[in-house]
């Protein structure tokens, strides 16, 4: 029997691994080792509980005073739960049945991994996040250009279409004035120079026209007002709605979470299987494991208690028993006396009444 004292260290390890240290102390080293290793483990995942609790925390509230405490709590409620999950897993002859009933434990180990190990990955890929969440907002914000671009494109034809109708008027004035020229210079039409009948025709056609054409151009101007307008509307609107995409696109714990399985599938899964492994690692420990010396003195310590415990029961029955009995004894000696007395008290009523008759009767006996 080893009887190595426990140094402080061991004995924190071996106490967050649930063993009991009356028993561990009479077991052989290499059993103080394995739950020692078994309650560092149970501890240091605590501790990335508590890590990992505290950077999501900070992604939520803003309050150092709230988050320590919260994630304090949070690492104290993994710790507990995993010290319950190992402690109530006990390995027995078939590994089978081992198997069969270590399955709820196992489960339950995996969620907590999963949970753990969720914000430690947010952070870990925070810069390619940041990435993708940036570009989701340049999408965003190019989605509502795209969604104006038709009405701005047909304000421009618009636009296009009256510039070019102005444009062809203005050059059927400038031929206008051309003609007038080129007809009082005699360089063209009747070759007489001057104004005569002809010139006269001509410089009144241009002058009609360009009084036409000042009418189209405030008509112009007029519709393109209109249309630079709504295009500013538009673009007011465009404004507006990039706004409040930017202002609204507050990135959030959760927002983050989603975009984790975007930016980071594989390498995530990769992470979260690492803290898998090193959260169910004590209960695989103790489910390969063969039932050592700690096991069998556990077992012997619960048979010891449970003799003791059916040696009190049976005592306290056979004294419930005894006293039943006697109480019933006590019932039956009672009831037999009450039938004595009563027996006795009529012998005693009758013996009177007899007496009584008796003296009644003799004077009619001496007449």
């Amino acid at each position: 029997m080893n009887t190595k004292k426990l140094n402080l260290l061991e004995l924190f390890f071996i106490r967050c691994s649930g063993a009991s240290i009356s028993i561990i102390n009479v077991c052989p080293e290499f059993e103080k080792i394995k739950y020692t290793s078994i309650g560092a483990t149970i501890f240091f995942t605590s501790l990335l509980a508590f890590i990992s609790s505290f950077y999501g925390l900070s992604q939520i509230f803003e309050s150092y005073l709230l988050i320590f405490p919260l994630a304090v709590f949070w690492g104290l409620i993994i710790f507990n739960l995993d010290r319950y999950i190992v402690q109530s897993l006990r390995p027995g002859d078939s590994k089978y049945n081992n198997l069969i009933l270590s399955i709820p434990r196992i489960v339950l180990a995996v969620l907590v991994a999963v949970i753990i190990s969720k914000p430690l990955e947010v952070k870990l890929f925070e810069d390619e996040i940041n990435a993708y969440l940036n570009q989701q907002k340049i999408d965003n914000t190019f989605s509502i250009e795209q969604r104006y671009n038709d009405d701005i494109a047909f304000l421009n034809s618009q636009k296009l279409k009256y510039e070019e109708g102005f444009e062809s008027k203005l050059q059927l004035r400038n031929r206008y004035y051309e003609d007038y020229l080129c007809e009082c210079n005699g360089s063209c039409g009747t070759k007489k120079k001057g104004r005569g009948i002809e010139c006269e025709e001509r410089k009144l056609k241009y002058e009609s026209y360009s009084i036409e054409l000042e009418v189209e151009r405030a008509k112009k101007e007029s519709q393109l007002d209109v249309i630079s307008l709504k295009e500013k509307n538009i673009y007011d609107k465009m404004s507006t709605d990039r706004e409040v995409v930017m202002s609204s696109f507050n990135v959030g714990f959760f927002d983050k979470i989603t975009a984790l399985n975007e930016v980071g599938n594989v390498s995530s899964i990769f992470i979260m299987l690492i803290f898998i492994l090193i959260e169910t690692a004590p209960l695989l420990t103790k489910l390969l494991s063969k039932k050592g010396p700690y096991d069998n003195l556990v077992m012997q310590t619960e048979f010891e208690f449970e003799t003791n415990f059916l040696k009190v029961r049976d005592f306290n029955l056979n004294q419930r028993e005894k006293n039943e009995h006697l109480n019933k004894i006590s019932s039956e000696l009672e009831i037999k006396s009450k039938e004595t007395q009563i027996k006795k008290e009529m012998r005693d009523k009758t013996l009177q009444r007899y007496e009584q008759i008796s003296k009644g009767s003799n004077p009619i006996i001496d007449n």
